[in-house]
C-alpha cells in the first residue's frame, strides 16, 4: 500500500511518499515541487547582487544566506591573493546576527513546528500549545520576538537584512545600542527559563546525565515526558553520521562517524541529481523532486545542532546520543538545547565589542578585475552547514552553487543507501510518527529547492 502526504506548516512544503509493508513503512520518499532557481537567477548578475538575492532563499535563514554570500565574496579576494581587512567588531556583530537569527528559529519551530504534532499522539491533554489559541504557543510568539529586536537595534529589517558587505557592516551601533541589545538578549533568557526548561540556564547548562531529565519542567519536560510516552526515543533513526563544516557559533568542524574527527576537506562534497527536476534536462524518469542529494566522502551525513553537539561532546546531548543514538528524541532536546548555549555565547560575545573599531573597511580592488576565479564559503546555519561556491569573471557570476542543511537531511538517495530523512522514516508505524520524523529535522522546502 501507498499513501501520499502533503505536509505543511514547515517553511514551504513537501510531499511525503511512503510505501507500507506490515503496518509499517518500507520505503518512503520526500518531494520538494515548488521550484525556486535562484541559482539560475544570479548566473551573469553583478557580483554584489548577490547580497540581494541570496537572503532572499529562505525567510528564516536569510542571517546565514547573507553571510555565506558575504564570505565567499571576500574569499574571492583572499583566492586572488588581495585578502581583505575584518575588524573584530564586523565579525562580532556578523555572528550575533547568525545566532540570533538561529535562537529565534529554533523557539518558533520547537512551539510551532512540532509540539502541536508531538501532543497529538499523546493520551494526555496538553492545551497550551493548540496553535493560535494555546497559552504556550502565544508565549513563543513574544519570546521569538525579543531577540530578534535585538538584531534590529544594529541590521534594520528582518528578515532579508542587508548590512553585511565585503569588508564589513554597514552598521555602526552605540553604547546604548549594545546595551539595550544585552537587554533583549536577557530578556530571552529569562523566557528560557521559565517557559522552556523551568529551571535557571546555569542549571540547565550543568545537566550531564539521563537521570537529570527528572529535573526539568515547563515546555522542555512536556515533550519528554511525551516521548516516553509515545517511544520516540527508539524512531527517526538514521545514518548516526553527523557533519559540521564551520566554525562559527562556538563550535569547530568535524565530523562524527563511530567517532569525531576534526580534519574536514571541503573537495570531499559531491552533489548529484540523479532524482533531481533539471530545466535543461527534461528527459529523466527518476526526477521526483527540486532537490538535490549530497554526499561527504561517498556518504550521507545528518547536519544540524544534535551533529554540532555531538562533534563538539556537550556532555548533555552527548549522553542522550550515547544512549538513543540518533533518535527523533535526541534531535528535537538537541536543538532546544542550543538555545541555552547560544543564549550564553552571545551575552560573551556582546561583552568583547570594541565600539570605537571601525565597521567597514573598503575593499581596494575592485571586483571587476577579479578574473575566472571561485571562492566557497560554509556557515552554521539554523538547520545545519550551509555551503555557498561562486565562479566570477570580470565583476559578473558566472555560476553560483548553494547547498542548504535540508539538501543534506532531505535530499534524495543515491544507489548505494538511503537518505538521511528517508532512512529515519522506514520503520515507523504511522503517518503520524513519520511527519514528526520528518519534521524532527526542522524542514525548509524553500531552501531545498533554492
Amino acid at each position: 500500500m501507498k499513501t501520499v502526504d502533503i505536509v505543511e506548516r514547515i517553511e514551504g512544503e513537501a510531499k511525503l511518499n511512503l510505501t507500507w509493508k506490515d503496518k509499517k513503512v518500507s520505503d518512503a520518499s520526500i518531494d520538494f515541487l515548488n521550484f525556486r532557481g535562484f541559482e539560475y537567477i544570479l548566473e551573469n548578475k553583478p557580483i554584489l547582487d548577490a547580497l540581494v538575492y541570496t537572503p532572499r532563499i529562505c525567510g528564516i535563514c536569510g542571517q546565514a544566506h547573507l553571510l555565506a554570500t558575504v564570505n565567499a565574496i571576500e574569499n574571492l579576494y583572499k583566492n586572488s591573493g588581495n585578502e581583505l581587512q575584518i575588524t573584530n567588531k564586523a565579525k562580532i556583530l556578523r555572528e550575533l546576527g547568525l545566532i540570533i537569527e538561529i535562537i529565534d528559529s529554533h523557539i518558533k519551530w520547537f512551539y510551532m513546528f512540532i509540539m502541536p504534532d508531538v501532543i497529538a499522539i499523546s493520551k494526555k491533554q496538553y492545551e497550551g500549545y493548540t496553535p493560535l489559541k494555546g497559552e504556550k504557543w502565544l508565549g513563543a510568539q513574544k519570546g521569538a520576538s525579543e531577540i530578534i529586536k535585538a538584531l534590529a537595534i544594529y541590521a534594520g529589517q528582518w528578515p532579508h537584512t542587508s548590512y553585511m558587505i565585503p569588508g564589513g557592516v554597514m552598521s555602526d551601533p552605540t553604547l546604548l545600542d549594545i546595551v539595550t541589545c544585552e537587554n533583549y538578549i536577557d530578556q530571552t533568557i529569562k523566557y528560557f527559563e521559565k517557559d522552556i526548561a523551568g529551571i535557571s540556564i546555569e542549571n540547565y547548562l550543568s545537566l550531564n546525565s539521563f537521570e537529570e531529565l527528572t529535573l526539568l519542567s515547563s515546555s522542555l519536560r512536556d515533550f519528554v515526558d511525551i516521548s516516553f510516552e509515545t517511544k520516540l526515543e527508539q524512531v527517526g533513526k538514521a545514518h548516526n553520521r553527523h557533519l559540521v563544516l564551520s566554525d562559527m557559533i562556538d563550535v569547530k568542524p568535524g565530523l562524527y562517524n563511530k567517532k569525531i574527527s576534526n580534519n574536514i576537506d571541503l573537495a570531499k562534497i559531491k552533489e548529484s541529481e540523479e532524482y533531481t527536476f533539471n530545466i535543461n534536462k527534461k528527459d529523466n524518469k527518476k526526477a521526483h523532486t527540486w532537490s538535490k542529494s549530497v554526499q561527504y566522502n561517498k556518504h550521507f551525513y545528518e547536519v544540524g545542532p544534535l551533529s554540532r553537539a555531538v562533534i563538539n561532546e556537550r556532555e548533555f546531548i552527548t549522553t542522550l546520543h550515547n544512549k538513543y543514538d540518533d533518535s527523533t528524541f535526541t534531535r528535537v532536546m538537541s536543538r532546544v538545547d542550543e538555545i541555552a548555549h547560544l543564549l550564553i555565547y552571545s551575552k560573551k560575545l556582546i561583552k568583547q565589542i570594541d565600539i570605537s573599531e571601525d565597521s567597514y573597511i573598503k575593499p581596494k580592488i575592485d571586483l571587476k578585475s577579479l578574473e575566472n576565479i571561485t571562492a566557497t564559503s560554509s556557515v552554521e546555519a539554523c538547520r545545519g552547514s550551509l555551503v555557498h561556491t561562486l565562479s566570477v569573471n570580470k565583476g559578473l557570476i558566472t555560476k553560483y552553487d548553494v547547498i542548504t542543511p535540508t539538501v543534506w537531511n532531505l535530499g534524495p538517495k543515491n544507489n548505494i543507501e538511503l537518505g538521511v530523512a528517508q532512512k529515519a522514516i522506514i520503520g515507523s508505524k504511522s503517518l503520524n510518527e513519520s511527519k514528526i520524523i520528518l519534521r524532527s529535522f526542522d524542514v525548509c522546502s524553500v531552501c531545498t529547492t533554492h
